[in-house]
């Protein structure tokens, strides 16, 4: 986001643990990154649990 712009509505779903946040405030994050992506890049396997 441009300086001075701010998320003032809406729901946001994790992916990943179904919850939903709708506080605009609660949500922190800098970018996002698919998991295929990071599993690709470390060429470690992972074990389902870390999957």
């Amino acid at each position: 986001m441009a300086a001075g712009c701010k998320l003032i509505g809406g729901s946001w779903r994790s992916a990943c643990d179904n919850v939903v946040v709708t506080d605009a405030a609660r949500l922190d994050f800098d970018h996002f990154v698919p998991l295929a992506e990071v599993y690709d890049f470390e060429q470690v396997p992972w074990s389902a649990g870390r999957r």
